[in-house]
């Protein structure tokens, strides 16, 4: 009998050890399985951008991928799938290191020799962690920050190139449902292969798309007669004002106002107006209404275009080469980071 116990008890430490190893590996390979957690603050290509920031009026010397990440942020809403965010990060990104190398009309004149400055309308939109409330008054700070973090620093050193070219990567909000030419908005350029137009679906969905404007007829001649002061008005502005030619997307490209034709890109400066992607209305004889669809110059990368795409399931290398004609998406080459400096 004593012998039957201690048969038992032993049999019973076996199965006890035996349970033991078979947890201990499990765990083990449950652990295996696991996703590494990722440190996303941390840069995989670290170089420094010069930057003038124009609310302070200060010239600081800023990581170049903390300095990309208050850029999405102010560029592009948290909210987007993270895939668009990535695709902004990079074209930032491109765009940033694009001027620091002193391409495209760089025009660091205007920010006191600094790469790129904070201002919207000449560089990119900059903000920082303290300002995101501000900027986004509903929007969870700490959770949205860690999302453009994430997006920026999965695609550190990441920039788009043309033929080994480091890209013009211009973008905008909405394009209204087709992208346009760029020599179309400007001029002065000839085309570019890489920023041609291209159809973007479901933007219609996005409160940017559509926008209206009521303008009278003293309100319109007061502000024309001050860019063009030998403007002859012919009567109300029903009978004054007309789109007689569009681009290739439908953008009005030349409008007739009384005696003279302006550019339809001048004609969305001088009235503030979203797009050139237009239709105009008389309210009355001398009362104008003009409803634009799409926000922006319509020219490269549109984000809300981009954001369709992600929820599609698209990634960011198929956004970029959707918007950007032709590009690669690569690694900083040495010699840049060499102009550049890394550290």
């Amino acid at each position: 009998m004593r012998n039957d116990k201690k048969a038992l008890v032993l049999l019973l430490v076996v199965c006890l050890l035996i349970f033991l190893s078979v947890s201990r590996n499990i765990r083990k390979n449950e652990k295996q399985d696991e996703p590494e957690k990722k440190d996303y603050r941390r840069s995989e290509f670290r170089t420094e951008i010069i930057v003038y920031n124009t609310r302070n009026k200060v010239i600081e010397k800023m990581d170049l991928d903390e300095y990309i990440v208050g850029v999405v942020a102010a560029e592009m809403p948290a909210s987007f799938e993270l895939e668009a965010l990535k695709a902004q990060a990079i074209a930032a990104r491109t765009y940033a290191l694009g001027r620091a190398l002193g391409k495209y009309g760089s025009g660091s004149d205007r920010h006191y020799g600094a790469h790129v400055c904070t201002d919207s309308t000449h560089c990119q939109a900059y903000i920082t962690k303290d300002m995101y409330q501000t900027w986004y008054p509903n929007a969870e700070v700490e959770e949205n920050w860690a999302k453009v973090e994430r997006a920026v620093y999965e695609t550190s050193g990441l920039i788009l190139t043309y033929e080994g070219e480091i890209i013009n990567p211009l973008y905008h909000a909405n394009s209204g449902g087709i992208t346009e030419d760029i020599q179309e908005v400007w001029s002065s350029v000839s085309a570019v292969p890489y920023l041609r137009s291209v159809y973007s679906e479901g933007e219609s969905d996005y409160s940017s798309y559509e926008k209206k404007v009521v303008l009278t007829g003293e309100e319109i001649r007061e502000k024309i007669m001050k860019a063009y002061p030998d403007i002859v008005f012919l009567g109300p502005v029903s009978e004054d004002i007309e789109v007689v030619q569009y681009t290739n997307s439908q953008r009005a490209k030349e409008i007739r106002i009384g005696s003279i034709t302006i550019p339809g890109t001048k004609f969305r400066e001088l009235f503030s107006l979203a797009s050139t992607v237009m239709e105009i209305n008389f309210l009355e004889e001398d009362v104008m209404e003009v409803t634009t669809y799409g926000f922006g110059h319509g020219v490269g990368m549109s984000q809300c275009g981009a954001n369709e795409l992600a929820q599609k399931g698209k990634d960011y290398e198929y956004i970029l080469q959707y918007y950007y004609t032709g590009v690669e998406v690569e690694q900083i080459p040495e010699d840049m980071a060499a102009i550049l400096g890394r550290n």
